[in-house]
């Protein structure tokens, strides 16, 4: 979509580029990653949750088998978190930090259905093929009009510079 589909602004919006994005998701992915594993932790501690030994060349492994189950909640709770944070806020704690958010092409926040979508999409990147992904990913920004993911493309969202707005 371009930037004349916009009726919300005269011009075309500031969109967020790519080293914003990249240190605002690294921002949320720690967070993420954190509460994933204290989820973890507290629910191997009450007994709710068996690390698992993993056979890692022929040795087994705990230490596999608590990294398997940390990133099983991981890509769970990242898909939460990302989605509840930018339907409900248009924008994630990391977003916040690096002056960012999430809109609709219409200027609004997204519904809760495209925030899921532009986020599910994301889950590709822990595939075999991330490699792939990741690159259209990086494609697609660079060769969009308005700075769009893949996901941003299927859900009809941009992430725009709110400090843009402020000038």
């Amino acid at each position: 979509m371009s930037a004349a589909a916009y009726a919300w602004k005269r011009r075309a919006p500031a969109t967020a580029g790519a080293l914003r994005r990249a240190v605002a998701f690294a921002l949320d992915s720690t967070i993420v990653f954190v509460l994933a594993w204290t989820i973890t932790f507290v629910f191997a501690t009450l007994g709710v949750l068996r690390i698992p030994d993993i056979d890692v060349l022929g040795q087994r492994s705990p230490a596999a088998g608590l990294l398997w189950i940390v990133s099983i909640f991981e890509g769970g709770l990242g898909l939460v978190y990302f989605t509840l944070f930018e339907a409900r806020w248009a924008r994630t704690p990391g977003k916040m930090v690096a002056g960012l958010r999430v809109a609709r092409m219409d200027g609004a926040k997204p519904s809760l259905f495209e925030s899921f979508l532009r986020n599910l999409l994301r889950l590709l990147w822990v595939t075999p093929f991330f490699v792939v992904f990741i690159a259209l990913d990086a494609w697609s920004l660079r060769t969009t009009e308005l700075d769009q993911r893949m996901g941003d493309l299927a859900a009809g969202t941009v992430v725009l510079d709110t400090r843009a707005d402020l000038a």
